[in-house]
């Protein structure tokens, strides 16, 4: 049995999937099986994985989206841990070690994550040095709420039979499946977040997923009635967490909303989730987004004003 079974969901990556497979398997911790899951490609990413011959384990599918992707890949891991990277990101060499020696120290922990570094050349990596370990400890992921974390999914290690347990992702095509992920791994005991060194690069580009706004919105609706429907762990004890941990991932989403023109999506978002602000006391958000508002419209007015005119 490997320690590690790393998880790769692919769709159309051919000129981006050769650097993030060199990643993975230049790791000075090799302890891992490596399982890339191709979605349905269209352009000749199969054509590429076939080059790494025994070294990885490929899957296909039809095309439905990074939540099955890595979900199938799931149900073929056989390591203790889990991990995920996506095909256009990139692993330091240390960064499989670095979630070793975390899981030896603090035996075990159900779900670590940590930090990355935003990159938009790949030369700039051999830039990038190892720093000392420093990482914190907690109980579970909702005692971390009152920490402004953010976890990728190219982040995060979680011991497989905890996974299995909340049964992945979910399979919708929106962009919150990890963080509905990390929100049902709530209350799984042994939670450590890394804070260095950094454990995988985001590389930036035009067709990132994350880009797509519209599944972003949706993503936020998901979650909110995930908490709604009591579908996340911990009852009505670790609510208080629970929405903490949540608010801090739509409030950006609303802002968003309102900076690029979508005045409705972004005033739903924080009529739909007031209830939960005044019970955390976000005062600033409370009073700033419907100044922000009423600003960015008078503004819209002003342009529309002046087009009219010339």
């Amino acid at each position: 049995m490997p320690f590690f079974s790393t998880i790769i969901p692919v769709f159309n990556r051919a000129n981006l999937i050769e650097l993030t497979l060199n990643s993975v398997l230049n790791q000075e911790f090799d302890d891992q099986e490596i399982i890339v899951v191709d979605d349905g490609s269209t352009d000749n990413t199969l054509e590429v994985l076939a080059g790494y011959g025994d070294h990885i384990k490929v899957l296909k599918q039809e095309n439905k989206g990074p939540g099955a992707a890595r979900n199938l890949g799931i149900h073929h891991a056989c390591g203790k841990y889990i991990t995920f990277l996506d095909s256009d990101d990139l692993w330091f060499p240390w960064t499989l070690s670095t979630y070793a020696q975390v899981i030896h120290q603090h035996r075990l922990p159900a779900f670590i994550t940590g930090t990355e570094s935003h990159l938009w050349n790949e030369d700039e990596m051999y830039s990038v040095c190892p720093l000392p370990l420093q990482a914190n400890y907690f109980p579970d992921y909702y005692a971390s709420s009152q920490q402004p974390l953010w976890i990728g999914t190219c982040a995060a290690a979680i011991r497989s039979d905890v996974l299995r347990e909340v049964a992945g992702f979910t399979e919708k095509r929106i962009n919150a499946e990890d963080s509905d992920l990390w929100l049902k791994l709530g209350i799984a005991p042994g939670f450590v977040y890394i804070h260095s060194p950094p454990v995988f690069i985001y590389r930036r580009h035009g067709n990132s997923a994350t880009a797509n706004r519209d599944q972003t919105y949706r993503g936020s609706y998901y979650l909110i009635n995930q908490e709604r429907n009591a579908q996340y762990p911990g009852t009505k004890i670790r609510k208080r967490e629970r929405i903490k941990i949540l608010t801090r991932h739509l409030r950006p989403v609303s802002l968003e909303c309102l900076r690029q023109g979508d005045m409705k999506k972004g005033m739903k978002l924080y009529r739909d989730t007031l209830i939960w602000h005044i019970q955390l006391m976000r005062i600033r958000y409370l009073l700033a987004l419907p100044l922000i508002a009423i600003f960015l419209w008078f503004r819209y007015m002003l342009q529309r004003q002046l087009n009219y005119k010339l």
